[in-house]
């Protein structure tokens, strides 16, 4: 009997404790903006991320609802289980979560133009509830990739709506300034007015670079932007690997598993105490550049093969 004492202390304090790791869990809230592949290689990264370090996190998913009502209610729901962190991924779900959510922690993922979509004040520190990491490039790396491939860029053009991304155009043409090189921007108000706003730039640019912008990049634009700088033959650096594919001469693309493990070093730090509000906000360090060979030949270009080093090809 006095042996099976000490037995049954051990099991109940094991118990205890296991009851206790259960009741300490950080809880989290993973809000999508719809299903999409990027968003679980993110989400999948930051959760290794946090097992990593030893955090043991109880995951509420929520798929957000296309209707306003109802993301009001399931955003009512998400509160009552009263999370230490809400994770949001893609621009959707951020600015839904934003309007709604102001004493809880907010780490965005997967989000483009963060602090020209209101999200944050800078990308040093946000100022409010929120932190994030996001997908922008900084435009120095874009610059720089245009130029490995483009040696005589030195005028690079840019269409863009002022409503969408002002900051991005305004923050990118001092970038371009401190490079020694001159951005020329176009603003285009409506999709009707892209064709004229690359007339405009026609013989007077080098290379055309684009930018997260609904308005000057929309789909009904997109056929003619691509036609129109083969044609003319403009080096056109487009946004993702589907505007390589489709004729733009190179793209840059992120590794959305390092997207998701910088998400998962905020939350470290979120879960540990820090405040959203004094943390910067990360952008890519693995970039990969892919480039349409084709395109390059219609373009007249020769590429030193040095330069294509682990690039991604389209031929």
């Amino acid at each position: 009997m006095s042996s099976i004492v000490p037995l049954l202390w051990i099991s109940l304090a094991a118990l205890s404790l296991r009851f206790a790791d259960a009741d300490t869990r950080a809880v989290i809230a993973v809000i999508k903006s719809r299903e999409a592949e990027p968003y679980d290689i993110a989400v999948n990264s930051l959760r290794r991320s946090l097992k990593e370090n030893g955090i043991q996190a109880q995951f509420e998913d929520v798929l957000l609802p296309e209707e306003g009502q109802r993301r009001d209610e399931r955003l009512a729901g998400i509160r009552k289980k009263n999370p230490q962190l809400i994770v949001t991924l893609g621009s959707a779900a951020t600015e839904h979560t934003a309007k709604s959510i102001k004493d809880t922690p907010v780490l965005f993922c997967m989000v483009l133009n963060p602090q020209a979509s209101g999200f944050v004040r800078s990308m040093s520190a946000s100022g409010n509830n929120l932190t994030g990491a996001s997908l922008d490039i900084p435009p120095q790396v874009q610059f720089e990739a245009i130029r490995a491939l483009v040696p005589q860029a030195r005028k690079i053009g840019v269409i863009y709506n002022p409503q969408e991304t002002e900051t991005v155009v305004q923050q990118a043409r001092k970038t371009a300034r401190d490079m020694g090189l001159e951005l020329i921007a176009v603003p285009v108000p409506t999709p009707d007015k892209v064709p004229d706003a690359l007339r405009a730039l026609d013989k007077t640019v080098d290379a055309l670079w684009s930018v997260a912008d609904g308005t000057a990049f929309s789909s009904a634009s997109m056929e003619f932007i691509f036609l129109h700088t083969l044609r003319n033959k403009l080096p056109f650096m487009g946004l993702s690997p589907a505007f390589v594919k489709a004729g733009a001469l190179l793209a840059l693309a992120v590794d959305y598993q390092e997207v998701g493990a910088q998400c998962g070093a905020l939350a470290n730090r979120i879960l540990a105490g820090e405040s959203p509000s004094a943390l910067p906000v990360l952008t890519p360090q693995k970039v990969v550049l892919h480039v349409n060979l084709k395109t390059a030949e219609t373009l007249g270009l020769r590429i030193a093969p040095d330069r294509l080093k682990g690039a991604v090809l389209v031929r």
